[in-house]
């Protein structure tokens, strides 16, 4: 969950003219297609016409369907989990650090702005795994979810449930959020996540 410096705009041709590219943007628009229509389901139409931009350009920015996707998939995690996940490593206390996490994790996964679900967890089944380059990727990412989750219960231990180890703690963690993104996936409301907050909060934390 490295951060990666993403360039702001380059200057790509469309229909023989120079137009200002905003790559943010465009990996913005190209994750909520993704995430809607998952890997398979989406093509390089598609994605040209939401982002409005020729195949030229998108392969001059992007190079192919692949290469976009991972650029994606970063953007994804400096855009949403990410910084969740930063502020619950820096939080001052336990308790209200995983209360503010699920708040964004449930406006992500059941919230209004995106499609339901967690972008990474609704694609881990997908034939895109079949990548080894997209494979790695999203393994890499659960990889790393497990290990900041267990640094910020290692910080906390005091607050911790004496019946949890950190290590222990950050698994149940991981794996709670992709069962809540599941969840969002078939049609859970944002409050039911909430309240499966509430209870894996109830859990882990010390009386």
């Amino acid at each position: 969950m490295e951060a990666i410096y993403v360039p702001t705009g380059i200057k790509l041709m469309n229909r023989g003219r120079p137009r200002e590219f905003d790559e943010k943007e465009a990996l913005q628009k190209a994750m909520l297609i993704f995430w809607r229509n998952g890997y398979r389901g989406t093509s390089l139409d598609d994605l040209t016409q939401a982002l409005g931009i020729s195949r030229p350009s998108l392969y001059a920015a992007f190079k192919d369907k692949e290469t976009m996707f991972l650029r994606v998939v970063d953007h994804y995690v400096e855009q949403t989990i990410g910084p969740a996940m930063i502020a619950l490593l820096n939080s001052a206390s336990l308790r209200p650090g995983l209360e503010q996490f699920f708040q964004t994790y449930a406006g992500i996964v059941a919230g209004k702005d995106t499609p339901p679900g967690c972008f990474v967890a609704c694609l881990l089944s997908e034939e895109c795994c079949e990548s080894p380059l997209i494979q790695q990727k999203l393994a890499g990412l659960l990889d790393a979810g497990d290990r900041i989750c267990t640094k910020a219960f290692e910080r906390k231990k005091a607050e911790l449930n004496p019946a949890l180890s950190p290590e222990a703690a950050g698994s149940l963690l991981t794996s709670a959020i992709d069962g809540f993104a599941l969840r969002a996936r078939a049609g859970a409301s944002k409050e039911t996540i909430l309240k499966l907050g509430d209870s894996f909060i109830e859990l882990v934390v010390a009386s």
